[in-house]
């Protein structure tokens, strides 16, 4: 394994531990360069747009889902890809996680419900001088797609 590879990987565990796994927005200079884009739906109506935004529209998520009390994320699943001769490969790191979160306080206008829900998720990110440049996130989420169905469909299905 490469430093950058090293670097990589320690950048996207404190980045998914930190920042998504306890909501600490402090770290966000420190690992999310400045010009981030990254694909989730959280923002279904296209991808975030900078560091700013992704903190505004993270931290919104995380006061109305707050991890459940005693529980931890699991992260399942985390490499590095560093091929030198492959651009498409370079400077990528693969997350995988799990997390149990409440549904604690209204969200895109759906009122809390208290359901405890299992998130897993898997980011796949791509790196610059130890920064993530781009985050682009699959979700098996299925209880909370259902829950916010009414107000995201048609957001998503324009």
């Amino acid at each position: 394994m490469t430093l950058t590879e090293e670097q990589n990987l320690a950048t996207a565990r404190i980045f998914v531990e930190q920042f998504l796994g306890k909501g600490n927005m402090t770290i966000a200079a420190d690992v999310l360069d400045e010009n981030v884009q990254a694909i989730t739906g959280l923002k279904p109506d296209g991808p975030i747009d900078g560091r700013e935004q992704y903190k505004q529209i993270f931290s919104s998520f995380f006061d109305a889902f707050p991890p459940v009390p005693g529980s931890e994320m699991i992260v399942e699943d985390m490499f590095a890809v560093g091929d030198p001769l492959r651009v498409s490969l370079r400077d990528r790191v693969v997350v995988r996680f799990r997390s149990m979160q409440t549904h604690a306080k209204s969200f895109f206008g759906v009122a809390a419900t208290n359901r405890d829900i299992t998130f897993i998720e898997t980011h796949v990110m791509r790196l610059r001088d130890s920064k993530i440049v781009e985050n682009v996130v699959s979700a098996t989420n299925l209880e909370f797609e259902m829950l916010m169905a009414p107000v995201l469909t048609p957001l998503i299905l324009k």
